[in-house]
């Protein structure tokens, strides 16, 4: 927990602000990788369609550009299938169980 954010472990998180990479490199627990980030439209046509291929994206030869992109970025996007920790609309309990089901309403 850091500045209390909780984050889950192993997440990838991308910081751009110079100070905050300076206090977490202090830090045991935080394993920091400082690959430069470069947005798909700097790249040339001939780099996206390198990156398509390691996508496994059918069809890139004949893409354009912007095609290119937008193949990348649905093909790229994160999946994020698991729900907020304090989802107000989950309503399964620690168990498994509907949470509610747990605590029968009381007369």
């Amino acid at each position: 927990m850091i500045y209390g954010i909780r984050f889950p472990a192993k997440v990838p998180v991308m910081i751009e602000k110079e100070s905050i990479v300076k206090k977490l490199r202090e830090r045991p627990d935080f394993d920091i990788n400082e690959e430069k980030v470069i947005p798909l439209e700097d790249l040339t046509v001939s780099q996206l369609k390198d990156k398509a291929k390691q996508a496994g994206i059918e069809g890139f030869a004949d893409m354009k550009k912007p095609e290119l992109i937008k193949a990348l970025k649905r093909d790229l996007a994160p999946v994020d299938n698991d729900p907020p920790v304090n989802d107000p609309g989950n309503k399964e309990g620690a168990d498994g169980k509907d949470a509610d089901s747990n605590n029968p309403p009381t007369a």
